[in-house]
């Protein structure tokens, strides 16, 4: 039942963040292993915890979910209870990525922060999470990752689950816009995901941020929180950054993903 998980510190994972500190702290802490987000409270999830009814459903937890790797800001729990709200149900398991490595899109979120997206890198085996998601909350996921404009929806390979899940295909999103490049035309990992052999440099928010304002001549707004609050105001000025950063996108190289196509309608409040 619900009362034998063991408590993770809502405080820490939980806690409502200020429209600049979505932006600035993104992609938001997550617990390490797995967790249930249920009903407002967030909970570790253990192997048995996945097989046994409890008090939050009958059937065990993962029966009819969609598994979606999250690779950036859906591995959190604050970015979950944000999208699925205070009531919703929402077990996430831990897993590896294989020759991979997360890193900055050529993309500026309508909140103001750099996305992130998964990128082929021979040997890097990246720490995320899967994200377990009833029939709703997958058509919901897709409106928030603005699905066919900003992100494709994919098959996924090479996630090896660390606990024993249901087999079968494992899903996630991948950046349309392609990846930021850097001067030595690679991409560039993010600090806050874990990621073991990892062949690009790693950077902050504010030095993607930075690299964006150069690249788009924002001198003006090369400010951090300046930025940030400049592209959540301003729709057309935000379209036309992420236009600019056309120039300075790679497209990955045969990426281990396959796209789904999905047509999605009221996605306009997420671009």
């Amino acid at each position: 039942m619900i009362s034998e998980y063991k408590l993770v510190n809502i405080s820490d994972f939980l806690a409502p963040l200020s429209e600049l500190d979505r932006a600035l702290l993104y992609p938001y802490e997550a617990p390490e292993g797995s967790y249930l987000l249920a009903k407002g409270r967030l909970f570790q999830l253990k192997q048995r915890d996945l097989e046994e009814g409890n008090l939050v459903q009958a059937e065990p937890l993962l029966a009819g979910r969609t598994p979606v790797l999250a690779v950036g800001s859906n591995r959190a729990p604050y970015q979950l209870l944000r999208k699925f709200g205070s009531e919703a149900i929402v077990p996430v398991t831990s897993a590896r990525l294989h020759d991979c490595d997360v890193v900055h899109t050529a993309l500026v979120s309508y909140y103001g922060a750099i996305p992130c997206t998964a990128f082929p890198s021979s040997g890097t085996i990246t720490e995320l999470k899967v994200v377990w998601l009833d029939e709703q909350q997958l058509l919901h996921m897709h409106k928030t990752e603005g699905i066919g404009v900003a992100y494709d929806y994919v098959e996924m390979q090479g996630v090896e689950h660390q606990l024993v899940v249901p087999t079968g295909p494992v899903f996630g999103y991948a950046a349309r816009a392609g990846v930021l490049a850097w001067e030595d035309m690679k991409p560039a990992g993010l600090a806050a995901i874990s990621a073991q052999a990892r062949q690009f440099k790693t950077v902050s928010q504010g030095e993607v941020v930075q690299r964006v304002c150069k690249l788009a001549n924002l001198t003006e707004a090369c400010p951090v929180e300046q930025f940030i609050t400049t592209m959540q105001a301003d729709k057309t000025l935000r379209e036309e950054v992420i236009g600019q950063l056309q120039a300075h996108t790679i497209q990955p190289d045969q990426p281990p993903w396959r796209v789904i196509p999905v047509s999605m309608d009221g996605i306009d409040d997420y671009l």
